[in-house]
């Protein structure tokens, strides 16, 4: 299901760029940073190793506001880098928190894409808010073994049934979260029966009841409602299609009984401003536009709210307010905000969306159910009469609001259980040096600098120690300084291809080159702690549309290879086989897949510690199917050597051993 799902996903990316370009006629910014979609992203390395929070657009960095504070105030959740899909929601993430957070686009869910997002930003945990599930992505994370947690989370009836009807591809994906903060029980129930494990489901209500008004906003709002005077003011936030055109319709009414009342009038969507204005000035209506810094006059009759972040100061001068996307089958939004501001609300009958907030707050007495855009201003009508009645509708849904309160806290406090991967080791980050053409890569607690001349064997041969082993593709040099050993490693071309080209491979970015990649992997399975040597430098020559390559790794002290030792020296103990099955398992539940898994590139030291070395071409990859394979290629590298040379000491049993050892790195790694 995920191999069809991706195929897909690839099918639809002309698609979406047409749809992106489509929308760019509104907001050109759709048009831009398409690399960066694609998980092209350039991160400095001050925002990797953090924590990643998924917004996906306005609406939801808003909500956010209460738990991107606290994990900015926490350093144990630095460096914070936030997400969305959306220019508005990138425009909104900038503007209010600049260069406290980092901030990138999310990538496309392709597998290409997910991968290199988060190799280049290395989160330590990433966090999706509400319901933004994405299989591949997903996928992916765990096979980095990096740790999701759905906060915010919320599910209704239509979206649990879509996920259904795709139970093969969702349930998996569901299954990998480590933790969902769910906003209600409903939502938990839905979560659990699509396959979360229901010790990782706890209720901790909506993170936007935390969100408190600050001064400088209280004074924003006074100030207009003052130059407002005494006008009725009724504002209706976040309307769609079709709810604009009746409210409009229903306003013109309105106005015949009550002349002076003012309309504050905020589509939810950016890009509908110009429509919506046409639709003003189709109307007759005398409106102005704020983004055009238009102030209402006494005779303004419908204040049209087009400017991003500015709904609650909105919310904040009107007498009453309706909550859009209620009247058509949306499902609505959140009426929190509103709550919040303690004003009467309304609503449409279709609030699907936040199912168990309207229907406890019908409970509660503390919103008025609307049935279409004319009992929206009847309402109205009647508030302006009994004002006593208005304050008291609005003081119950302010007390619901409190008493919601904590969202924030609760969900802080299970984020704190999460086992997270180690930080990085910033002495530990790639030191980037150009030398003439080539780009150089070195791990400075390895060398003070670097430069081409760590891949020359003659220059480590004035140095001192040096020497060569294998031929042709498989020739290496040992190396030596004061400090330690290397390995020094020329990328070479296998098969046919060796024929036309024995080491030049075709461009690509540096990042994705031969070298750099596995120099990359190394650091970061040495980060978790697997037996594999230290990666010490990495080196791309380019040549017009080629490129060379070379690395230098740790020699393992007092090491030596399986194969070699089978051959030559004397038979692997039951025990030694027993560590190299542990060996190959940790590599296996870091869904690392080793690309040449044979006997040459297993190692047993002086101590009797397995290692897996050479990991060109190795990635990290998702899914369980490919285990088998790589064992299987493992054993018909035995069974090879073994017919080449009969006195090869190696058995069945000591397979046996290995997958003993095997078996029992699960057991260990799951306790």
């Amino acid at each position: 299901m995920l191999r069809a799902y991706s195929l897909l996903a690839y099918c639809a990316v002309l698609p979406v760029r047409v749809y992106l370009w489509w929308r760019g006629r509104k907001d050109p910014d759709y048009r831009l940073r398409w690399r960066e979609r694609m998980g092209f992203q350039g991160v400095p390395v001050q925002q990797q190793g953090g924590v990643v929070l998924h917004c996906a657009s306005v609406g939801e960095v808003i909500a956010a506001r209460p738990l991107i504070e606290q994990l900015l105030a926490e350093p144990r959740w630095s460096p914070l880098v936030l997400t969305c899909t959306t220019p508005t929601g990138s425009r909104m993430i900038r503007a209010r928190y600049g260069n406290r957070v980092g901030h990138l686009y999310f990538p496309l869910d392709l597998p290409g894409a997910t991968e290199r997002f988060l190799e280049v930003v290395r989160p330590r945990l990433v966090l999706l808010l509400e319901r933004e599930l994405w299989p591949n992505f997903l996928h992916q994370a765990q096979a980095l073994g990096i740790p999701v947690a759905l906060v915010n989370a919320r599910l209704s009836v239509r979206s649990a049934a879509g996920y259904t009807r795709w139970q093969g591809l969702m349930a998996p994906a569901l299954a990998t979260l480590r933790l969902v903060c769910a906003e209600d029980a409903a939502s938990a129930g839905r979560f659990k029966t699509l396959g979360v494990p229901a010790e990782r489901i706890h209720i901790t209500g909506n993170i936007k009841s935390d969100i408190r008004v600050d001064p400088a906003l209280r004074e924003k709002i006074d100030a207009i409602r003052l130059a407002l005077a005494l006008r009725p003011v009724l504002t209706a936030g976040s309307t769609h299609p079709g709810e604009d055109e009746a409210l409009i319709e229903a306003f013109m009414e309105h106005l015949k009984t009550s002349p002076r009342s003012l309309l504050i009038l905020v589509p939810r969507h950016p890009e509908r401003f110009a429509t919506v204005a046409d639709l003003l000035v189709k109307s007759g209506l005398r409106f102005a536009r704020h983004s055009l810094t238009q102030a209402p006059t006494a005779d303004t009759q419908v204040l049209l709210g087009d400017t991003l972040g500015e709904l609650m100061v909105w919310y904040g001068v009107a007498d009453a307010c309706f909550v859009g996307g209620s009247l058509i089958q949306r499902g609505g939004h959140n009426p929190l905000e509103v709550l919040c501001l303690e004003k009467p609300l309304m609503a449409g009958p279709h609030t699907a969306n936040f199912e168990f907030v309207y229907a406890a707050l019908h409970n509660a007495g503390g919103m008025l159910p609307v049935q279409d855009a004319k009992a929206v201003f009847e309402q109205f009508h009647a508030m302006l009469i009994d004002r006593d009645t208005a304050l008291a509708l609005a003081a119950r849904g302010h007390a619901f609001y409190q008493r919601m309160a904590g969202a924030t806290a609760r969900t802080m406090a299970l984020l704190q259980t999460l086992t997270l991967p180690p930080a990085p080791d910033p002495l530990a980050t790639p030191a980037v040096v150009r030398d003439g053409r080539a780009s150089v890569w070195f791990d400075p607690r390895c060398f003070d600098d670097a430069g081409t001349r760590l891949f020359d064997p003659a220059w480590w041969g004035q140095q001192g120690e040096s020497g060569s082993a294998g031929a042709g593709r498989g020739r290496i040099h040992w190396v030596a300084d004061r400090q330690r050993a290397y390995v020094l490693r020329h990328y070479y071309r296998g098969g046919l291809m060796a024929r036309l080209s024995r080491d030049l491979f075709l461009a690509q970015p540096v990042e994705r080159t031969r070298a750099m990649r596995e120099f990359s992997l190394l650091a970061q399975l040495r980060t978790k702690g697997l037996p594999v040597p230290r990666a010490c430098a990495a080196c791309h020559t380019p040549y017009g549309i080629w490129y060379r390559a070379d690395i230098l790794v740790e020699r393992i002290p007092d090491a030596t290879d399986v194969a070699r030792m089978l051959h030559t020296q004397r038979a692997v103990t039951t025990e030694e086989w027993r560590a190299l099955g542990h060996a190959v398992r940790e590599l296996h539940d870091a869904q690392v897949c080793h690309a040449d898994l044979n006997c040459h590139n297993l190692m047993l030291d002086s101590r009797g510690k397995a290692w897996v070395v050479d990991f060109d071409k190795c990635e990290v990859r998702v899914g369980e199917e490919w285990k088998q394979e790589n064992l299987a290629r493992l054993l018909r590298s035995l069974r090879k050597e073994w017919r080449l040379d009969p006195g090869f000491r190696w058995n069945a049993d000591d397979w046996r051993y290995f997958l003993n050892g095997y078996q029992s790195g699960f057991a260990l790694n799951t306790a």
